[in-house]
């Protein structure tokens, strides 16, 4: 879908450009609404009727087809007027010393749009399959608006939680980074508060932004040049702060609006790829990862375990009585039953634990940094849970029962397939064995959740 969206975009965006340059402000602009039709008309064809029930890429159109009237509406400025206003910016850079932008040429300012807009195909097909891709996007916003406008300090934030706190894109899992990127900050409070809560972009100077909205910006810890949030549809997934610009802002606003569309268009790309990655790797009734994604993870975690010299845990837990539930046409409730037991194992197992689907009836659970002692304490707490509901036969109209082979690395280091061949070994026992639970940890473990 991005090849569907950005491709056409990318030489409309520039043949809009060059048509309004030599027609005119009026008549540029006009050109950019027709184009940003024609583009929609396009992607209508290419993607079908069904796109505009996906949420995401409606919002996705809106803001490309916002853009292509924006570049309009920006190049179709007379030369006259540019140059009155070149000269008045030239003033301006004369008593504040910032140029480096302001100087160039127009032909290098769409040179740095068309890198920018090429340079981030390039880098969602390296970074779109990295495990965390929005340490290395917090760059890429940094860089191309660096580009564009000359931008500096500049820092994008994600919305969190119930939207209460802004995380750094720079920061990985729930650990604060250092420097600049550590700093989390209130989403409710302040300038930023403000422009998450209107969509409103915030200009330093902008005589349009009120006496208050002025007010709220003075009394911040920190002044900010520029300001503007990360939309998916109505709801707000993040904000970009910028500390100085290297173009006037008030005279290049057109260029402002147009580094906005193109940053919003990249996040919201990059959470779509994302949120398709997730969908490719989870199974869509447990939510959790199918077996190739777990089997991906799980040897890294077990490589990296290695080599800090780090026993691991691996346990196959079998639910019986789930074919009975499928071969009798209630597929509701073995659906139902697959839900719970996988959101019960969720809540029981740590983060950096590795819990995935094997097959219709079959979860793994890799525990890091466990002895045979804790992981049998952790693996007969979760099946004493998952029995206890399995057991009620009121719900699910028969006795469904959960049986679990343990088996761990102890002092040696053996591989996944290893590992997995001992633990469906013993959920074999178990079975044979009429018990809940068969292991090789310690001798105690085979005989605990025995009959019921």
């Amino acid at each position: 879908m991005t090849v569907t969206l950005v491709l056409p975009w990318f030489p409309i965006l520039l043949g809009v450009g060059v048509g309004a340059r030599l027609l005119g402000p009026m008549r540029g602009w006009f050109l950019g609404v027709l184009c940003a039709l024609f583009w929609t008309v396009l992607v209508q064809a290419s993607m079908g009727p069904a796109v505009w029930s996906q949420p995401w890429t409606v919002a996705a159109i809106v803001a490309g087809a916002v853009a292509i009237a924006a570049m309009g509406a920006w190049s179709g400025q007379s030369a006259e007027a540019e140059e009155r206003a070149a000269r008045s910016w030239g003033r301006g850079v004369s008593s504040t010393g910032c140029g480096a932008v302001g100087s160039s040429t127009e032909g290098e300012s769409w040179r740095s749009v068309a890198e920018v807009v090429r340079g981030f195909d390039e880098w969602l097909n390296e970074q779109g399959e990295s495990a965390d891709p929005w340490g290395a996007f917090n760059e890429f916003v940094r860089d191309a608006l660096r580009r564009i406008c000359g931008a500096g300090h500049v820092r994008p934030y994600r919305l969190c939680g119930e939207g209460a706190q802004l995380v750094p894109c720079g920061e990985a899992d729930d650990r604060a980074g250092d420097g600049d990127q550590g700093e989390r900050r209130d989403a409710r409070a302040g300038i930023v508060g403000h422009v998450l809560a209107t969509g409103r972009s915030y200009v330093a100077g902008d005589p349009g932004s009120g006496e208050l909205v002025e007010r709220i910006a003075a009394e911040e810890g920190e002044r900010l040049a520029w300001c503007f949030a990360i939309s998916e549809g109505t709801r707000r997934c993040g904000v970009v702060t910028v500390g100085h610009l290297g173009v006037h802002p008030l005279q290049q606003r057109d260029r402002l609006m147009a580094a906005e569309a193109l940053i919003s268009q990249f996040w919201r790309t990059l959470s779509e790829s994302l949120m398709g990655r997730a969908g490719r790797h989870l199974d869509p009734v447990s939510r959790l990862p199918i077996r190739l994604a777990f089997f991906r993870d799980a040897e890294r975690l077990i490589r990296e375990s290695y080599q800090r010299g780090e026993p691991v845990v691996l346990a196959v837990f079998a639910v019986e009585g789930l074919r009975e539930l499928n071969d009798g046409g209630r597929w509701e409730h073995a659906d139902e039953l697959i839900r719970e037991v996988s959101a019960a194992m969720r809540r029981k197992v740590r983060g950096d634990d590795c819990l995935g689907r094997f097959d219709g009836s079959r979860f793994v659970l890799l525990l890091r940094r466990v002895d045979a002692e804790l992981g049998s304490l952790i693996v007969g707490q979760l099946l004493s849970r998952l029995s206890a509901l399995g057991a009620d036969e009121i719900r699910w109209g028969e006795g469904i029962r959960i049986r679990c082979g343990v088996t761990g690395s102890g002092m040696n280091t053996p591989d996944l397939s290893t590992l997995l061949r001992r633990a469906m070994t013993h959920v074999h026992a178990a079975r044979c064995a009429s018990v809940n639970l068969h292991s090789d940890l310690s001798p105690a473990v085979a005989v605990e959740g025995t009959e019921r």
